[in-house]
């Protein structure tokens, strides 16, 4: 067993349904909850910190804020009241041999918190499906419910990888129910669209009456910036063209 120690930041009201979301496909999983906590002004709880939780590229060490603070990566656990639900994030995805130590560390926190079920925020690629959210797993009345709020069952997604896939499989383990949903993306980049539908989803089946104004304005940002690098690649093009055109026959003709 590596290095793991977990800090109690306060006492939690418990809940019977936990969300859990990770830096993953798309950044969808990391974006929901970051959404959730901040939105919802949830109530840091517990921060469970690990030898496993490294920065990519087997880095070691720690993040800094702007006013100079810094922390190492670390699992958190937040409270929200109102409904009451447990929502759960991680800076980094642990090394693939401590996942599932993890995942266990995580879902006995939850489960001494009250937590029966858990939701699961996922990511996945799929330009022809992106703008869909897609549910699954072995919590019937979870399922109806995000069936009716425009989610839809489809056999796309074939693999759950990361501490998402480690917390799944070790929740069937012990016993507890849990749901997918996915928000698909037409890339791997960060996609605050796909978190918006998956929020939009989250919003109907809990009533959480949220404010997408600043992720619209960030959706905006993002399309801005995307526009302006398409942008630029075109003008390279038309630049490598015309530079490889000088010289040679003219080919402006119809015949």
């Amino acid at each position: 067993m590596g290095w793991m120690k977990v800090v109690e930041m306060s006492k939690p009201v418990g809940a019977e349904t936990a969300i859990i979301g990770f830096p993953g496909v798309a950044n969808v999983g990391e974006q929901v909850i970051t959404y959730l906590v901040r939105e919802k002004r949830a109530v840091p709880v517990m921060r469970i910190f690990s030898e496993y939780l490294i920065f990519p590229n087997n880095m070691v060490g720690i993040s800094i804020t702007e006013d100079g603070k810094f922390s190492l990566p670390s699992v958190s656990v937040f409270q929200l009241k109102d409904p009451p639900l447990i929502l759960v994030t991680s800076d980094v995805q642990p090394v693939p041999w401590g996942s599932m130590e993890i995942a266990n560390e995580i879902l006995k926190a939850l489960s001494n918190m009250g937590v029966r079920r858990i939701i699961v925020i996922t990511g996945f690629v799929e330009e022809s499906a992106a703008g869909k959210v897609i549910v699954f797993g072995n919590d019937g009345e979870l399922l109806r419910a995000f069936l009716e709020a425009d989610a839809t069952k489809e056999d796309l997604i074939k693999v759950v990888v990361g501490l998402a896939g480690s917390v799944l499989g070790v929740a069937k383990i012990k016993g507890i129910n849990s749901v997918v949903v996915s928000g698909v993306s037409p890339d791997y980049s960060p996609d605050p669209r796909a978190a918006k539908r998956v929020l939009q989803s989250l919003d109907s089946v809990f009533s959480l009456n949220l404010d997408f104004e600043s992720l619209d304005r960030q959706i905006e940002e993002i399309d801005k910036i995307k526009s302006e690098i398409l942008r630029e690649i075109e003008r390279r093009i038309r630049e490598e063209q015309g530079l490889q055109g000088e010289g040679s026959e003219s080919t402006e003709y119809v015949g």
